[in-house]
């Protein structure tokens, strides 16, 4: 068993390195999210006005790591609503964060960094 897990493990971390789509859709959400922080630092935008807009914001790159993490959710057997339940509520975490990081960042003028 502990050598299938290991294999499983070195296996997963392979896949990683060579571009995950599920890693790399989020990557894409995240960093657009990125972009739209510090734009809206850089232009001074109210908390409101930066709330509004970040719900909204990067909506194809939004779709993609939705439609990724639901087709990922049903491959481990999850049902459809599940899944999306569960892509949504991964997807406002990170504009939560983003959302954080804005309230953080706005008074300073701190820009957030891209993922590589």
């Amino acid at each position: 068993m502990m050598m299938t897990s290991l294999a499983l493990a070195m296996a997963l971390n392979m896949a990683a390195m060579k571009g995950d789509p599920l890693d790399d859709a989020r990557k894409g959400f995240n960093n657009c999210l990125i972009r739209e922080h510090n734009e809206a630092v850089k232009v001074k935008k109210s908390g409101a006005e930066f709330n509004d807009a970040i719900q909204k914001a990067c909506p194809a790159e939004r779709q993609t790591y939705f439609e990724m993490l639901v087709k990922s959710e049903k491959s481990f057997g999850s049902k459809q609503a599940d899944a999306e339940k569960y892509a949504n509520e991964e997807i406002q975490m990170m504009i939560d964060g983003t959302t954080s990081a804005f309230g953080e960042n706005a008074s300073n003028g701190g820009q957030l960094a891209e993922e590589k």
